[in-house]
């Protein structure tokens, strides 16, 4: 009986070529953006969570005057090895460097220093070497399996030596690459004990807070008590009564928000909670669209079914064969989407900056496709194999259809339904794309795409044996190599970036007349040369900006909210200002606010000075308009001629300042996506209800064709009835999206209004999109020859 099921509902599919064409390419569509969402939402929720006792896991955070951070003092770790109910602490400190094998030379942004204890609190796989071998020499070094691969090619590492800047390593182990749902992400590890070699201040010193310290406790432990005995124990050796500690579950690590570390990939869970919901609605709307379409369709089969019952068939048996039809289109779509999965996935990677790795072989894929065939096959095939079994063959003979049995009321309100999410998505997309207009424009006013960034390498800190004053010398020499070239307009250095990339320090470490001396918080400070406001078009208000006489080396320039913070009383321009411990200058310029961190965070105080107290490793180039391919050659050749052991590293500033954003950029990408996908499948539903119309009122066009009707009225008299559904779903989704809407701007300090045009913009699409796919099914029923919907058999 199976078989025969399968015969002829396989038949049916191919007969109706248009028909399973619409369907087949509806179901496939939601089915690819529901893997590709649940593949992403299961990573997201899946984070940290492969380490051994993940839940006894924290990372430590310390306050300092209601302010949290990641970054902790070198003693934090053994101190809390002394607290009762710590089973391991180990620190964990960034070493980038330069990698020499061979010929080859590799600028290492991904490497950290760590304790021996690292390896206790989390789990690696070690593919070849040994952990302990790695912690007994400080050395050693190890590095994942890819990186390895790129090094070695395919020999195994372990026991050669490679130079990491101006010291030797011995590899001692290779581990697994990192899982795509790891917080921390690295290439190559050492052990602390050779960052210490050179930073041997930091470990007795509790001011220096540079490193992370993850703790792992015993179980049972109680977390606020042991979180009191921390922060007692660790102010009493500190020193620092305004200093507190707190501990982060490693499963909160990926979804704080509020933390600006840049060591951890962060995420959102408001995004996966709404992804979520997107991915059942794409696939509910798909399957809303097969119901719509199968039944406007099944008239055509009424004789075949009253046929029959007649003959002995029951409505199980019917219900079983149209239950197998679905069942097979359910397949078909399955099949065909995990076909463009895989030809798409790399893509899907690149959006969501993720790795997975899928194949045919893969479980997951077909854990999450079973999954969701089951889930098509019963919205798909219950509604339409219930419908047209329970049709009587009596109906059929008095002339009534299957059609004018179904509820027209309910697919209306499923149409409405699918336009709803579209409109939703459509406002969300250009809501998101709006607050990253306001990013782009409350930040520095320069042409980030025409600006690049050197950073030295740490190689000349060694090479000049940690000498200031002589690195900055080799930095001005730089400077002055690019100056040479034409296609460099301007050239300026300073002690890190004008965005994200700035030194930060307490308000009481700074003087000026009148301190109130009560006051909390951080002001961030950066050093430049006067050539920087030709770069980066900082806009002065009062006062003015640096020049060239060395009697300007001890003044300052702050941003309006150090003025407005610090309560520096009129008239700001004279007043005496300075850090402690060095010169005391003077404030000779105010300039305009601009968001340097990000919108998530409030405009800190800015203060600016044109010293050389700082290192000045930050090498900034203006580019001349149309000669990028020209300045990068300036600025790579001047780099291999004074810097001929490093690799050529920069970066242009429009990367820089997408970092600041990457995470609410890569939403924003995914929600333009699945826009289009939902609108796609709306407009799939219009299609179909359009049939289902087209279908139900066909005699009533031939009648109204007879009488004169023109194309033009009948096509109108067919289309206002689906143009008011859209504008009724407008108006359901218009506060649903606003609500929304506020609700995820509420994550920045900063945000864009959401406004009247936004939803007119996306209603008028959506009516747009409706037209054009009703009328063709409109247009295709007022041109069909009246004879044929009048013919009676």
């Amino acid at each position: 009986m199976f078989k025969n099921y399968l015969k002829t509902g396989w038949r049916n599919i191919t007969r109706n070529k248009t028909t399973t064409l619409i369907n087949l390419f509806g179901l496939s569509v939601a089915l690819v953006a529901f893997i590709f969402i649940a593949l992403w939402v299961q990573n997201e929720l899946s984070f940290d969570s492969f380490h051994k006792d993940a839940e006894d896991i924290y990372l430590v955070q310390t306050e300092f005057r209601n302010e949290p951070s990641s970054i902790t003092p070198f003693p934090a770790a053994d101190a809390l090895k002394k607290v009762t109910g710590t089973k391991y602490a180990a620190r964990m400190g960034w070493w980038p460097g330069i990698l020499k094998t061979g010929e080859q030379m590799i600028d290492e942004k991904k490497g950290i220093a760590v304790d021996a204890d690292w390896f206790k609190i989390f789990d690696y796989k070690i593919v070849s070497g040994n952990i302990d071998a790695f912690n007994s020499d400080p050395h050693s070094i190890l590095f994942t399996e890819s990186k390895a691969r790129q090094l070695f090619g395919n020999v195994n590492p372990v026991g050669q030596t490679i130079l990491l800047d101006t010291t030797l390593f011995q590899v001692r182990a290779v581990v697994r690459d990192n899982p795509v749902n790891s917080s921390l992400q690295f290439d190559m590890m050492v052990p602390i004990a050779a960052r210490m070699a050179h930073r041997k201040n930091d470990v007795t010193s509790w001011g220096n807070a540079s490193y992370r310290t993850f703790v792992k406790l015993n179980t049972g432990t109680n977390l606020s008590g042991f979180e009191d005995k921390m922060s007692h124990y660790i102010k009493e050796l500190s020193g620092h009564s305004d200093l507190s500690y707190s501990l982060q579950p490693i499963a909160d690590l990926h979804f704080d928000t509020n933390a600006n570390d840049p060591a951890f990939r962060r995420g959102s869970r408001t995004a996966v909670y709404v992804f979520s919901i997107l991915a059942l609605l794409l696939l509910v709307t798909a399957s809303i669209n097969y119901i719509n379409l199968t039944i406007a369709k099944s008239n055509v089969r009424t004789k075949e079914i009253s046929i029959r019952k007649i003959t002995g068939g029951t409505s199980k048996h019917l219900f079983s064969q149209f239950l197998t039809e679905s069942f097979l289109m359910c397949l078909l779509a399955v099949i065909v989407s995990i076909i463009i999965i895989l030809l798409t996935l790399p893509a899907f990677n690149e959006i969501t900056e993720t790795e997975f790795h899928l194949t045919l072989a893969s479980p997951l894929l077909w854990i999450v496709s079973v999954a969701a065939l089951m889930f098509t096959v019963l919205c798909n095939g219950i509604i339409p194999a219930a419908t047209i079994s329970l049709f009587k063959p009596l109906d059929y003979l008095r002339g009534h259809t299957i059609v004018k049995l179904g509820n027209v009321f309910v697919r209306k309100g499923l149409v409405v339904f699918q336009s709803i999410i579209g409109i939703v998505f459509i406002i969300g997309a250009i809501t998101i794309y709006k607050q990253m207009h306001l990013a782009q424009t409350s930040a520095a006013q320069y042409n980030r795409s025409q600006t690049l960034s050197v950073h030295l390498p740490s190689t000349l800190v060694k090479k000049f044996d940690y000498d200031q004053q002589k690195i900055n010398q080799f930095s001005q020499l730089f400077k002055n190599e690019l100056r040479k070239y034409p296609s460099i307009q301007n050239v300026a250095l300073t002690s890190g970036s004008i965005e994200g990339g700035m030194n930060s320090t307490g308000i009481d470490g700074w003087y000026w007349p009148g301190q109130d001396t009560s006051l909390k918080g951080s002001v961030s400070y950066m050093t430049v040369e006067p050539e920087a406001k030709k770069i980066f078009n900082v806009q002065v208000v009062k006062g003015r900006w640096f020049n060239n006489n060395a009697s300007d080396r001890k003044n300052y320039i702050l941003n309006e909210t150090a003025v407005s913070t610090l309560g520096i009383h009129e008239p700001v321009i004279g007043q005496l200002f300075g850090k402690n411990g060095e010169d005391t200058g003077q404030i000779i310029g105010v300039v305009k606010d601009y968001n340097f961190s990000s919108l998530y965070n409030k405009i800190e105080p800015l203060v600016i000075r044109n010293s050389d107290n700082q290192l000045r490793m930050e090498i900034f180039a203006s580019i001349q308009n149309g000669n990028i391919p020209q300045g990068l050659a300036a600025v790579e050749t001047t780099w291999k001629k004074l810097i001929p052991d490093a690799p050529f590293s920069y970066q242009f500033m429009n990367e820089a300042f997408d970092n600041l954003y990457k995470n609410d950029l890569k939403i924003s990408k995914l929600v333009w996506l699945f826009s289009c996908i939902a609108i796609i499948i709306s407009a799939l539903g219009l299609f179909g209800l359009a049939a289902f119309v087209a279908e139900q009122r066909r005699k009533e066009v031939g009648i109204r064709k007879v009488l004169g009707a023109t194309v033009t009225q009948i096509t109108a008299m067919l289309s206002k009835d689906f143009v008011w559904l859209v504008v009724i779903a407008f108006f359901i989704a218009s506060p649903v999206a606003y609500w929304l809407m506020n609700l995820w701007l509420q994550n920045f300090v900063y945000r864009v209004n959401v406004n009247g045009w936004i939803f007119l913009t996306a209603g008028l699409a959506v009516v747009m999109v409706a037209l054009i796919t009703v009328s063709f099914q409109s247009i295709k029923a007022a041109i069909a020859n009246p004879v044929k919907s009048l013919r009676t058999e």
